[in-house]
């Protein structure tokens, strides 16, 4: 014995090389044993009923026959249906790979009862190593789809259990391009082709031997909890029914050897040993009719948990803002405490009734964050109140501007008090850092992130809140804080365990902590963020956009959508339809949107924005001067000058005034009205976008021509209702039928008799 003991240690390569001999028998026999031995109880697939099909729930997977060909079938495949990773518990740690366990070698038994099924794994294996982990999942038939939900128990000594993924629906039998995926990305994004040989992808990414596409929840990047396989007259919802809003990624896949589609839902967590995690509820439900009762299943859930934040008036009737750097990173100020008069005639020769004011203390925009005094160079505390109240004066509403987690190293008070002990660190022992590099000609300034879980971080930016207020602003803006998902933080002291995840379940309660506060003060003030998900909305009351399907956009492109013929295509109707009430501004970074951005922004019942974030910004605003790209010479994030070339300025603030108008004058429908997508009306018409807003017995449809010649042969018909007026920007009668101008629109307004 000690003879080969001796023989191994002088030859540890044949020594992997036995062990990974030894692990393939003992997979193979473990598989047997799954057979004949104690996983018996569970081989046979046990069967749950609901009124639109049945759920199989097996030891190799889930499989599920509708009772309706509009939905998708699913049957289990050989692929893993969950994962589970483990990590060893120390800090720093001593791999960067977590180790996988998945389904495939494990052992589980099968419990009925009244409630539904219990599949219960009292240890896992990784083939070699044994692991007092207890994993129980639950399957139970619950208002038309099925719910699977459960609880791991860690019972392994210096392990972490960093995520669990399931279930993973494998098996999924759908042609694509019957049946879209509608996937939650910013305001979301339709799926219509599955990956092409020799193409750029894209949206799916490799995965071992397939693709997938993936979005991280809450982010801007994942904004709800659900996807949906979407057909025509009915499909399958895919949904985490999670009120905490915990940290997960949803996910649809793509096997390209079976040609099958999946879906998944990785849920992140930290689970030490001698603790227990329960799994939010994961819902699969088959539905019929469009895609819009995928949408309300959400919705329904969302609206028994969570209550949306109640929005001022003056916030419903806004028509979004004119967001103004007032000093810039490099110093040079542009806009002084005494130009906010002139900011306020830019506003309102383009109808718009907010100024956003960044880059408004005396460090200027992403510069010494988060210390943000009155600068004494643009006329101090006094000036500033003195003009923030000419703006309220004329009319016009103030936000001011504060980074919601950014702090620059080494450079304030605050960082050297407090900020260095709070900044979120990584597993690696350094902290996360983000650089805003705005100028080619100025030193890159470094931040790292404040922990929203440190009591003096919170401090700080209920401080700045209440400081907007006393200086007579309007609101606050938080930027970034519904931009990025959430990430580990291995931080002592912030008053959260270590490791734990950051921008989670603290990022609500953070927002709401502050609003609610802030409302008590002073009712009519309002707290705003950057980017957008739906954890937000009990204490956002308007979203500053940085998402998918806010950004620059055309005709053209909206006709590309119509067609659905690539792999891809945003789809704002998701968010927009779920969550109508939600106010968002697009994303327009450049001092002036084109006639087709004014459309797109109207017909979606979105709320206006144009920048001015650079010098060249203010001669266009002031002088109507279009400047060159030269002008930019030192600026790293240029705006799109050739837009800017393409409309003459004085058009183009006149069609945003004119389209704004328009929108004030039919107020019920555009922005106290109900956004209803496609649904309540029908449209006969080719290259027309139609979209439908419901008020108060009343019907809205505006069409908005995508084509490069005008409209003759299109109708619309609302059921139950009469047409009363139609009227168009600049028009306040128009004829409902007659041609509709090249990217015109108009507004058919209906009445129930």
């Amino acid at each position: 014995m000690n003879m080969l003991v001796s023989f191994f240690i002088s030859n540890p390569v044949r020594f992997k090389l036995m062990l990974r001999r030894c692990e393939k028998m003992r997979l193979l026999l473990l598989a047997a044993g799954a057979l004949l031995t104690g996983a018996t109880s569970a081989a046979e697939p046990v069967l749950l009923k609901g009124y639109q099909g049945n759920l199989s729930v097996a030891v190799n997977g889930l499989s599920f026959k509708p009772a309706t060909s509009a939905c998708p079938s699913l049957n289990a495949t050989v692929a893993p249906w969950w994962a589970l990773n483990l990590t060893p518990d120390t800090w720093p740690s001593v791999t960067d790979k977590d180790l996988v366990l998945t389904d495939k070698g494990q052992t589980a038994r099968i419990e009925m009862s009244q409630d539904g099924i219990s599949m219960i794994y009292e240890k896992l294996t990784d083939g070699v190593l044994s692991f007092p982990i207890c994993l129980t999942m639950t399957f139970s038939s619950r208002d038309g789809g099925f719910e699977v939900g459960g609880t791991i128990r860690n019972g392994a000594r210096g392990w972490l259990i960093t995520g669990f993924t399931g279930p993973v629906l494998n098996g999924i039998e759908a042609d694509i391009s019957a049946h879209p995926v509608l996937m939650p990305e910013g305001f979301g994004k339709k799926i219509n082709r599955t990956p092409v040989a020799n193409y750029d992808q894209k949206v799916w990414s490799p995965l071992g031997k397939g693709y997938e596409s993936a979005v991280a929840y809450p982010s801007a990047r994942g904004t709800m909890q659900w996807l949906a396989f979407a057909g025509r007259d009915g499909g399958l919802y895919f949904g985490s029914h999670d009120p905490l809003h915990r940290s997960k990624r949803l996910s649809v896949r793509y096997d390209p050897a079976s040609l099958l589609l999946g879906m998944a839902i990785r849920h992140d967590f930290f689970c030490r040993s001698g603790e227990s995690a329960e799994l939010p509820p994961t819902v699969i439900k088959p539905y019929t009719g469009t895609w819009h009762a995928a949408a309300r299943i959400y919705r329904k859930w969302f609206d028994a948990n969570t209550e949306l934040r109640d929005v001022p008036a003056w916030v419903r009737d806004s028509s979004g803002w004119l967001l103004s750097i007032l000093k810039q990173q490099n110093g040079e100020i542009m806009w002084p405490y005494t130009s906010l008069d002139k900011l306020c005639d830019v506003a309102e020769a383009r109808g718009l009734d907010i100024l956003g004011l960044f880059g408004w203390a005396h460090g200027g925009h992403d510069h010494l964050y988060p210390d943000y005094n009155p600068c004494p160079d643009m006329g101090g505390v006094a000036t500033l109140k003195t003009a923030l109240a000419e703006v309220r004066r004329r009319g016009k509403r103030s936000i001011i501007y504060a980074n919601g987690q950014l702090q620059e190293i080494d450079a304030t008070d605050f960082w050297r008090t407090a900020g260095k002990d709070i900044a979120i660190m990584g597993r690696n022992g350094k902290k996360y850092q983000q650089t805003y590099h705005k100028y080619s000609n100025i030193p890159v300034y470094r931040f790292a992130l404040g922990c929203l879980h440190a009591q003096a971080w919170y401090d700080r930016m209920l401080a700045l809140a209440m400081q907007a207020n006393e200086m007579g602003a309007d609101g606050i803006l938080y930027d970034q804080l519904a931009i990025m998902a959430p990430m580990a933080c291995y931080g002592e002291g912030h008053g959260h365990a270590v490791p734990s995840l950051v921008h989670e379940r603290e990022r609500p309660i953070f927002l709401r902590r502050i609003a609610d506060h802030m409302r008590r003060i002073n009712p009519e003030f309002i707290v705003m963020t950057e980017g957008l998900h739906d954890c937000a909305l009990d204490a956002v009351s308007m979203f500053h956009a940085c998402q998918t399907g806010a950004f620059q956009t055309s005709a053209k492109e909206m006709r590309e959508r119509l067609k659905a013929v690539r792999i891809a295509d945003v789809f704002p109707e998701m968010f927009r339809y779920t969550f109508p009430e939600v106010i968002s501004t697009v994303r327009v970074p450049a001092p002036m949107m084109d006639r087709d951005m004014v459309n797109y922004t109207c017909v979606y019942g979105l709320r206006y924005e144009i920048e001015s974030r650079y010098g060249p910004d203010v001669t266009y605003l002031l002088e109507g001067r279009v400047p060159d790209a030269a002008d930019y010479a030192h600026v790293s994030y240029k705006p799109d000058v050739a837009t800017m070339k393409a409309t003459p300025p004085a058009e183009a603030a006149r069609y945003m005034k004119e389209a704004i108008d328009f929108q004030r004058k039919n107020a019920d429908i555009f922005w106290n009205g109900r956004y209803t997508d496609s649904e309540g009306f029908a449209v006969e018409g080719r290259s027309l976008l139609a979209k439908g807003f419901a008020a108060d017995g009343e019907f809205g449809v505006i069409i908005w021509n995508l084509a490069s010649e005008p409209q003759s042969a299109f109708r619309v018909k609302v059921p139950g209702h009469v047409l009363v007026s139609a009227s168009e920007p600049g028009r306040d009668q128009a004829e409902p039928f007659a041609a509709l101008a090249e990217n015109g629109l108009r507004l058919l307004r209906w009445k129930r008799p």
